[in-house]
């Protein structure tokens, strides 16, 4: 839904009468589908619920200022189609909530709550965003590649010049979450055929699901039976990301990064590599095959999938995927939003339907 109202600004004399222009826009996406995963907490397991693509809604809006300036804003939300829940507790907006300004000249300043730069450089080239497939993001985000919303924050993105632009991002110290200051900036390139992008970040006091979502009951000296999460005095991430399309039909996409954990007591490092090939085999038809290794504190996830997505209109998309991952060093396989196996290689099957609004 778009509304778009005009209005004229006559400021002394007809003769000096602007004509302003601003716009509202209410959009978002729902995702469901059933799936098969052959081992949860050792046991086979049936799974519903926004699995290829996070379920959101939100707002977006502009306002020109005149002279080529706007004001902007977005508000999103994330929830699960399969129980109506609010995807974070207690967060209204909790993907994204920012206000600022925007020109071509000098670019976009942004302030609110906003996603981490690692997520706008790995995020379009992850195979996870690619194939519709959540379980192929990797081990509890480690890396930032899959969504990572930073309150408190100030974003600045510069025009683009031959291809080339920059974008820099500081945030606050958050309360409510823990996180600490987080530090961040990035390099990205887009020409013809070719995207790619470099980041780094440094983020404090950043928490982590290692017990639930890993099956971890301690990591670098931290006890995190029943549930505690692990919590890094300091994490910094460098990486590079990219896309090259070959034609009209094939696509190739991939990344190669790394996560520096650091408490007080130890250090601990996670290499993520990734590459994924896509095939247009119709205008609406699409097969994906990628995959990723991480090597983690002595400990390696590899995980492939391959997934079909055909297009049944430009809003709605039909899919069926399959995902595998086989750990090594004693770890137990764990795809992202499902429990972990009670060994070394989990198997998950779905099929579901995608639509935009």
């Amino acid at each position: 839904m778009s509304l778009i109202a005009a209005t004229a600004i006559c400021i002394g004399y007809i003769d000096r009468c602007e004509a302003q222009t601003s716009s509202l826009t209410m959009y978002g996406s729902i995702d469901e589908g059933i799936g098969y995963v052959s081992n949860q907490n050792g046991g086979k397991a049936v799974v519903m619920g926004p699995i290829a693509v996070p379920d959101k809604f939100g707002f977006v809006g502009s306002e020109d200022l005149g002279g080529g300036l706007s004001a902007i804003f977005k508000l999103e939300n994330g929830y699960f189609s399969n129980n109506g829940r609010f995807a974070i507790s207690g967060y209204q907006f909790s993907r994204m909530a920012y206000v600022g300004l925007t020109s071509q000249q000098w670019g976009t300043l942004t302030l609110g709550r906003q996603w981490d730069l690692t997520n706008e450089v790995f995020t379009p080239n992850a195979n996870g965003a690619v194939q519709f497939n959540n379980f192929m993001y990797h081990p509890d985000n480690i890396d930032n590649a899959a969504v990572t919303p930073l309150s408190n924050s100030i974003k600045y993105a510069s025009p683009g010049y031959r291809g080339f632009s920059i974008r820099t991002m500081y945030s606050f110290s958050d309360a409510n979450t823990a996180l600490g200051r987080y530090i961040g900036a990035a390099v990205l390139y887009a020409t013809g055929p070719l995207q790619l992008g470099a980041v780094y970040s440094d983020t404090n006091h950043r928490t982590y699901a290692f017990n639930t979502q890993l099956g971890y009951t301690s990591f670098m000296g931290q006890n995190l039976a029943g549930g505690a999460s692990f919590v890094a005095d300091n994490t910094r991430i460098i990486g590079v990301a990219g896309t090259y399309k070959l034609g009209d039909r094939w696509r190739i996409h991939g990344m190669i990064d790394q996560a520096h954990l650091q408490t007080r007591q130890d250090t601990e490092t996670a290499l993520t590599e990734e590459l994924g090939v896509d095939y247009q085999a119709s205008v609406a038809n699409t097969v994906s095959l990628g995959g990723f290794h991480t090597e983690f504190a002595g400990k390696g996830y590899s995980t492939v999938g391959l997934a079909n997505l055909y297009q049944l209109s430009k809003r709605t998309l039909a899919y069926a995927e399959v995902t595998f991952q086989k750990a090594n060093g004693g770890a137990l396989a764990d795809l992202p939003s499902l429990s972990p196996s009670s060994n070394d290689h989990q198997l998950s099957l779905r099929i579901g339907l995608q639509h935009y609004f």
